[in-house]
């Protein structure tokens, strides 16, 4: 199927980069930091054979879309979200991001609560970056974990952004289709510091018990970065939330595993809507 790039402007004047393709049930995909839409090819490729349309966005600063100096926080990405759906119009629709698009959905529900939103699904990311003595499953970064003293730090990469030792390679052909997909967003020096503080130094726990559509807590055994302590808190602070770890993967469960990611977000989906 031939995928289609198609374009809106925000409220503030930042052409966003999506795609939409197949038809039914809307699932709207929010990629992490530095990924872009394309990086979800092979979820999008499932979805559309399960009879779903698939939507991808480019987050701002991000692939095809602009990447502007304002409105770097992570708010202004979920009022991007809305808008998005407004958009096109979408009455119910499936939530599913990965790190930090878990943060940008959470973002929007702090804004809009569940409207529109039929399902959520949230891939490896604390709901607090930043570990103290109110919260110990934030970011790891090797023997020390990231907190308020070393923050600036973590942000501007020169405290590591969990142990990369621990990620388990993807399978080789998984490897060919996120390089065919395209390269990570890089950034000049400094360039994006702005929405990576806003990001590392948010706090969305208060957010999370009010998010009452059907949810899925998803993350890797090897997790780099986040405990599965946190995961689990996660899942047990949603209202109807289930949890997966997948035994194989790392930060990206849905490029490490991703025949196995797939099957479990279909029946998902599938329980969600009934």
């Amino acid at each position: 199927m031939t995928q289609i790039t198609n374009s809106f402007r925000t409220m503030d004047g930042v052409r966003l980069a999506y795609d939409d393709d197949g038809s039914g049930p809307a699932v709207l995909l929010v990629h992490g930091f530095s990924c872009q839409a394309a990086h979800w090819a092979l979820q999008r490729e499932a979805l559309i054979a399960a009879g779903y349309r698939v939507i991808g966005i480019d987050l701002r600063l991000h692939g095809r879309s602009d990447a502007p100096s304002h409105g770097q926080r992570i708010s202004r990405l979920g009022k991007d979200i809305r808008e998005l759906i407004e958009h096109l119009d979408l009455e119910s629709v499936s939530l599913v991001g990965h790190s930090m698009g878990v943060s940008v959905s959470l973002a929007y529900f702090s804004l809009y609560g569940t409207d529109r939103v039929a399902a959520f699904v949230a891939v490896d990311q604390s709901p607090k970056i930043v570990n103290d003595e109110t919260w110990h499953w934030g970011l790891r970064s090797g023997r020390e974990s990231v907190g308020w003293s070393n923050l600036w730090d973590a942000v501007n990469h020169r405290v590591p952004w969990g142990d990369p030792s621990l990620e388990p390679p993807m399978p080789s052909h998984v490897q060919k289709l996120v390089a065919e997909a395209g390269a990570l967003t890089e950034y000049p020096g400094g360039s994006v510091q702005q929405l990576m503080l806003d990001h590392f130094s948010a706090d969305w726990r208060d957010v999370i018990p009010s998010v009452s559509v059907p949810s899925w807590v998803v993350t890797g055994r090897y997790s780099p970065g986040f405990p599965l302590e946190g995961m689990r808190w996660f899942a047990d602070t949603l209202p109807d939330a289930t949890l997966t770890v997948f035994e194989n993967s790392g930060h990206c469960p849905h490029w490490n595993e991703p025949e196995d990611f797939n099957h479990e977000l279909l029946a998902f989906l599938k329980r969600s809507s009934t």
